[in-house]
């Protein structure tokens, strides 16, 4: 721990944030294995890998180069029976209960892997992510049924519609699921997906300002850091009736993570090439009114280019809201890449 850390900051350990589940254990990733803490982040015991080949193991060991292919598990979601479903390099993979090798369900053959992985309830859901090959497809929301044994098309956007997708959001408040788009021109939007696939409607699209990658659901909206390489962003409060949104703070640079933790509401901001970014830190904002944010911690991007990650602050998915212990973790950011933090609730 270094003097400077924020006094929420508790412990320290290697690797990647990735869940927090129901129970209130803590998860998260060395390389390809999937470590979890029982008490808080005092011990860590493997709890799931997923095999790789020889190449990739290669690559684990050379930290440039992780960063480089983007080799590391990026989202995990834990079933009520105990079922551990991940998203590699190269598509989704899941280990039953008392499992430890984990199996490829899912495999990616157009685009890349996605970024995020929701669960309602036992459904597991995810969009298409990729680059600019998607744009001559329809792109498409996957969900399974049968705790991520197999994946099935819910909803597929016409061609061209929209970049990709980046989360399928699980609101507990609404009776459908929220669409976050992106990326340029009439791309990026936020729409309502019926539970049954049958049915979507746009409630915002075509700008900057609803350009989201992660959001904190509300009986009357939604509260997101916007995305945007193109335009200065902001943390912004959209009504989920009317569509209207509202700024409510300027922040450094695009958001990707989003979190409720011990009543606290946090957002990331991260670093990445633009002409608006004005500064390479990477701020957590905090509220806990959801109107008033403020940094309660900024962290540095580090010296080498964002081609070889961008400089962020990495929020797990938080399954139980009311847990105290949390953490965070580092991602190309000076003293602090590739080390989880696990913290106390942040603000009084």
């Amino acid at each position: 721990m270094r003097p400077a850390d924020p006094p929420f900051i508790c412990g320290e350990t290697k690797g990647r944030a990735l869940l927090i589940d129901q129970a209130g254990r803590l998860y998260i990733a060395r390389g390809y294995r999937i470590f979890r803490s029982d008490d808080g982040g005092a011990t860590w015991k493997l709890d799931a890998w997923v095999p790789t080949s020889p190449w990739n193991h290669a690559v684990l060991r050379v930290s440039l180069a992780t960063r480089l292919l983007r080799v590391n598990l990026q989202a995990l979601q834990v079933l009520p029976d105990g079922t551990r479903v991940v998203v590699a390099r190269d598509g989704i993979y899941r280990a039953g209960p008392g499992e430890r090798r984990m199996t490829r369900s899912w495999a990616v053959s157009r685009g890349s892997r996605p970024i995020t992985l929701s669960l309602d309830g036992t459904r597991l859901l995810f969009g298409e992510y990729g680059g600019v090959e998607m744009n001559r497809v329809g792109v498409r929301v996957y969900a399974s049924e049968d705790g991520g044994r197999r994946f099935e098309p819910l909803f597929e956007l016409p061609k061209g519609d929209v970049h990709h997708i980046h989360q399928v959001l699980v609101d507990p408040y609404a009776d459908h699921y929220w669409i976050l788009a992106g990326d340029q021109g009439r791309e990026p939007g936020i729409a309502a997906l019926s539970k049954d696939g049958r049915n979507l409607t746009w409630v915002d699209r075509g700008h900057q300002m609803v350009r989201a990658v992660s959001a904190l659901p509300r009986p009357e909206a939604l509260i997101y850091g916007s995305d945007s390489e193109v335009e200065p962003n902001f943390i912004i409060r959209l009504d989920r009736k009317t569509g209207r949104w509202d700024r409510l703070r300027p922040t450094e640079g695009s958001s990707l993570f989003a979190a409720d933790v011990a009543g606290v509401s946090l957002i990331s901001t991260s670093y990445e090439t633009s002409p608006f970014m004005t500064t390479r830190r990477c701020p957590l904002y905090a509220s806990i009114d959801d109107v008033n944010w403020e940094p309660i911690l900024s962290l540095k991007k580090d010296f080498w280019h964002p081609y070889l990650h961008l400089g962020l602050v990495v929020l797990p998915t938080i399954q139980d809201r009311s847990v105290r212990r949390w953490m965070f973790s580092g991602q190309a950011v000076t003293g602090h890449h590739d080390l989880v933090s696990l913290c106390d609730p942040p603000l009084a």
